[in-house]
C-alpha cells in the first residue's frame, strides 16, 4: 500500500511540474510572450532612434533655410529653376 501512495504521489508530482511548465511557457504573460514583446520593442526601439536621427537633420536642415542665404540660394536653383540676372543655363539630356 505504501508502494502505491508513493507512486501517486510522485505521478501527481509530475502533472503538476508539467503543467506549470506548460503555463510558463504558454501562458499570456509565458517565456514565448515575453521573448515575442522583447523582439517587438527592439525594433521599435531602433525605429525611434532612426526617427530621432531624421528629426534632428530635419531641424537642422530648417535652421538653415530660416539663417543661410546659400541653403536658400542652392534651393532656389536645384528646386525652383531660378538663375540670377545675367547667367545663362545649359540644360543637357537626361
Amino acid at each position: 500500500m505504501q508502494g502505491l501512495l508513493v507512486r501517486i504521489a510522485v505521478g501527481v508530482f509530475g502533472l503538476l511540474t508539467a503543467a506549470t511548465l506548460l503555463l510558463a511557457l504558454f501562458n499570456d504573460k509565458g517565456a514565448l510572450q515575453v521573448h515575442g514583446k522583447s523582439q517587438t520593442l527592439s525594433a521599435i526601439e531602433s525605429e525611434l532612434l532612426a526617427i530621432e536621427s531624421e528629426n534632428l537633420q530635419l531641424t537642422s536642415e530648417i535652421r538653415a533655410l530660416r539663417t543661410d542665404p546659400g541653403t536658400i540660394e542652392k534651393l532656389a536653383r536645384e528646386e525652383l529653376k531660378l538663375v540670377k540676372p545675367g547667367e545663362v543655363v545649359l540644360v543637357t539630356p537626361q
